[in-house]
């Protein structure tokens, strides 16, 4: 820049120098014509005056003659006149021509080197432009592979930790599912134990009283062949008195066996649910962790009910149940929703259980939460495809209790087989494996 500040200045006062050059030789010039017109004045006057003289001295004689030789002087030295300042125009012209070729030939010199420096210029600015973007994108590139290996260093890092976390969770709720299916089939084998106890009491009772009644009807048709004089009003009063003995016989075997398979049902649905919960989490260990919580809650509420209020449940019939739907009490309704599940969960409402379902549909749908809770659980109870839509609008209830129940117990149809099998008299219980 201070080469071509130069260069500049260097012109301009080139120019300068012309400028002063013609303006000199212009002063010049016309000091000269003022000069030479001057002179010409003096030698017009001094011819003047020679030719007045000379006119005075010849006036008379010569005036005719003298007249013309002063208008072909004058004339010689207008001509001369002209013909000098024609000359000077033409030196004035040539000059100007010249000092315009020269300022042009200057003026395309000092382009082509200002061009040429300015070309220079850009180019050594755009290797250095170049140069800095390089060095910059490195250091860019440098500076991004670092902090992508730091974020990649910190994410394996939170990966391990949280690998770590899952693994830890995942050891400590198989441990806590081992220990639940064990304390279920613990409870199992203990309900069955005492079940098959009751059995053998209520069969030995039964087997007594078979005996019993076997021995009283062969004495007395021993005392009938001992005595065949007997009348016809005796007979008649020994069949009267046997008829009372072989009814109670007749009505105690199967309210004994009634008896005997209420007490098993509930064993049998908790020995299904059980196994069929243990044999679906060890089979389905990838599943979400929730579903399996739910489906061990709600293993333990089906355990873990309270007996008061089961035994108040099921002592009440239908009609007493339906009523108690109507009730303005919620714990009232909330009776009537277990009693219903319970009974519809053990057969007990065959003929009702489409009735049953309808009831525990609009219970779902209580303004208390408790009831609506509880018939979302007596729903669940029910091994019937009818109540999976019921349980599936239960899902967008606003209580988080309700929503969860209803969660599992959808989660626990899964376990239940399409066609219930007829259950078996013995069962044969094997512990799973684990």
């Amino acid at each position: 820049m201070d080469i071509i500040g130069a260069s500049v200045i260097g012109l301009v006062g080139f120019l300068t120098g012309v400028v002063v050059a013609y303006w000199l030789a212009k002063k010049r010039l016309n000091k000269q014509k003022k000069q030479q017109l001057e002179q010409t004045r003096r030698i017009t006057e001094e011819i003047e005056i020679a030719q007045l003289s000379r006119l005075q001295q010849t006036v008379e004689s010569q005036q005719g003659e003298r007249e013309s030789q002063l208008r072909q002087a004058i004339s010689q030295h207008e001509n001369q006149l002209r013909q000098l300042a024609a000359d000077y125009e033409n030196q004035l012209r040539q000059v100007i021509a010249d000092r315009d070729s020269r300022i042009g030939q200057v003026r395309s010199e000092l382009e082509e080197t200002h061009n040429s420096r300015l070309q220079e210029t850009l180019q050594s600015l755009e290797a250095e432009r170049e140069r800095q973007l390089l060095e910059l994108a490195e250091e860019l590139h440098q500076n991004y592979q670092a902090q992508i290996d730091l974020n990649l260093d910190e994410l394996q890092q939170q990966h391990e930790i949280r690998l770590q976390q899952t693994a830890q969770e995942y050891h400590n709720r198989e441990v806590e599912m081992q220990s639940t299916v064990q304390s279920l089939q613990e409870q199992y084998e203990s309900q069955l134990r005492s079940t098959q106890e009751q059995l053998r009491t209520h069969e030995a009772q039964m087997q007594a009283t078979i005996e019993s009644l076997q021995q009283q009807y062969e004495n007395k048709l021993k005392q009938q062949e001992v005595s065949p004089q007997l009348s016809q009003s005796n007979q008649i009063e020994v069949a009267e008195r046997l008829e009372p003995t072989d009814v109670p016989q007749q009505l105690s075997i199967p309210f004994h066996e009634t008896e005997v398979a209420e007490q098993l049902e509930p064993t049998d649905v908790s020995q299904q649910q059980s196994f069929q919960f243990y044999e679906t989490e060890v089979a389905e260990q990838l599943e979400p962790t929730d579903v399996s919580q739910q489906a061990i809650q709600f293993a333990r509420t089906d355990v873990a009910e309270p007996p008061q209020i089961t035994r108040q449940a099921l002592n009440y019939s239908v009609a007493q149940l339906m009523g108690c739907v109507q009730s303005q009490d919620a714990e009232a309704r909330k009776l009537a929703a277990f009693g219903l599940g319970r009974m519809a969960a053990a057969n007990a409402l065959r003929s009702d259980s489409q009735r049953a379902i309808e009831t525990l549909g609009k219970l779902t749908q209580d303004s208390n939460s408790g009831v609506r809770h509880a018939a979302v659980e007596a729903l669940g109870m029910i091994k019937s495809e009818k109540v999976i839509p019921l349980l599936q609008k239960a899902l967008r209830d606003t209580d988080g209790a309700v929503t969860k129940s209803a969660s599992a117990a959808l989660n626990k149809f899964k376990f239940y087989p399409r066609t219930p099998a007829a259950k078996p008299k013995n069962v044969d219980v094997k512990k799973p494996k684990r």
